[in-house]
């Protein structure tokens, strides 16, 4: 199975300030982040992070060793503290690719873009960076792009979901 999740900033008090995160400590956080992860991923399956995984190089390897599945970076904004020592947890990185999830054409970038590779040929573009911030205009404007799936933690209930679930979670938005 492939999975989606990006802005997890495990470790990371500051973001859970700023994106208002139902979570009384960081220990709170990230013990229910790993706990989440670890229910829904199995051992073979991958999970793409799409960006901004942790705060610094020590809690990503101390994360990294206790989530199930392998794991694929696509480098976030925030990933630039992360070193070679962090780096050897995920199989891969990349800053934007084009994967096959089923039938389904997803292109993984940790910003939204507005064109990507097969936009035009009903291809999904799965994003995170922008949380829940309501004062971002990228927040303004996806809810009318049906196939811009926002795979942020603050977004999706803190846990990696399939194609599937973020499509569904997508369509319930555009439906209110």
């Amino acid at each position: 199975m492939i999975y989606y999740i990006s802005d997890s900033h495990f470790g990371d008090e500051r973001v859970m300030r700023l994106a208002k995160r139902p979570f009384h400590s960081v220990n709170d956080m990230d013990d229910t982040m790993i706990s989440l992860w670890n229910k829904q991923v199995g051992g073979t399956d991958v999970v793409y992070v799409v960006g901004d995984f942790a705060i610094n190089n020590q809690t990503a390897i101390k994360t990294l060793k206790q989530l199930n599945g392998q794991k694929i970076l696509i480098l976030g904004n925030h990933d630039a503290c992360l070193n070679e020592q962090a780096l050897q947890y995920f199989e891969s990185t990349a800053t934007i690719c084009t994967i096959k999830d089923g039938v389904h054409s997803v292109t993984l970038c940790h910003y939204p873009l507005l064109s990507y590779e097969n936009s035009i040929y009903n291809g999904y573009h799965v994003f995170g960076h922008i949380h829940n911030n309501p004062r971002d205009i990228a927040t303004k404007i996806i809810p009318s792009l049906p196939r811009h799936l926002n795979c942020g933690a603050d977004v999706i209930g803190f846990m990696p979901k399939t194609l599937q679930e973020l499509i569904y979670l997508k369509e319930q938005t555009m439906h209110v």
